[in-house]
């Protein structure tokens, strides 16, 4: 069952992430050396990237010891203002001492999304651990229901055989790239990160008909555990049906 936590303020939920995440962190490095997180885009995510390039977080990990992958990326170069990478290095990455060997970006150079994606698949399974399982996917919810780049009525949310492939978002007229439900789903932990009054509805939705498959974050079927950190606002909807 998933797990759900509500914070008073945007400020608390960024602080409930960041103690969530060093501790997810270090007990991955303890029992296994290393630590594969695939990070979230969006304002939201950025917070709390923030944080933990802050004390006292930043010097809670070992960050020798950090692999960081991304859960998905808009095919924009990577020093675009919309990339998703271009936003984790000036927000966490180049604050921190992870080697850069040890973030793994999906690489937009490329001329078609497809070759960007079947990179990607080649770098996740070089360099996870056997089984493709990461210790954290984090995540964020879109007003539509959208996790990473799995939006509603797009093909990429019946790929069950590719671990990262490329999505055409019409509404958007954008290609992105994504990793898909088979990898989420194999993660051992994945934190929802969702804040704002905008996405009040879509969670009412959500976690009061968590079987329903309306939305695309409803679809997944995690085998590992599941955190939803919420702020009030983004609970507003969820916690008036109760």
């Amino acid at each position: 069952m998933d797990k759900i936590q509500v914070f008073l303020t945007k400020s608390a939920l960024y602080h409930g992430a960041a103690e969530y995440w060093g501790k997810i962190a270090r007990l991955a490095i303890e029992q296994r050396g290393a630590f594969h997180v695939a990070l979230a885009g969006g304002n939201t995510p950025k917070g709390l990237y923030q944080l933990l390039a802050s004390e006292p977080y930043v010097s809670q990990i070992d960050w020798k010891r950090v692999y960081i992958y991304f859960g998905d990326e808009r095919y924009v170069p990577m020093d675009h203002p919309d990339s998703n990478y271009r936003m984790a290095r000036e927000s966490l990455l180049d604050l921190v001492p992870i080697p850069p060997q040890q973030i793994l970006r999906i690489q937009t150079e490329y001329p078609d999304p497809k070759l960007a994606a079947d990179s990607y698949t080649q770098m996740l399974k070089s360099s996870l651990p056997e089984g493709e399982h990461f210790d954290l996917v984090l995540l964020g919810v879109g007003s539509d229901g959208h996790t990473a780049s799995l939006f509603p009525g797009t093909s990429i949310l019946t790929e069950r055989n590719r671990l990262v492939a490329e999505v055409y978002v019409e509404k958007l007229n954008t290609w992105r790239v994504s990793i898909t439900y088979p990898v989420i789903e194999k993660a051992r932990q994945v934190l929802f990160l969702v804040a704002g009054i905008d996405k009040a509805p879509v969670i009412a939705c959500i976690l009061s008909e968590p079987q329903g498959r309306d939305f695309p974050a409803q679809r997944l079927q995690a085998e590992g555990e599941v955190h939803w950190y919420l702020d009030t606002d983004a609970a507003h909807e969820w916690e008036h049906q109760k």
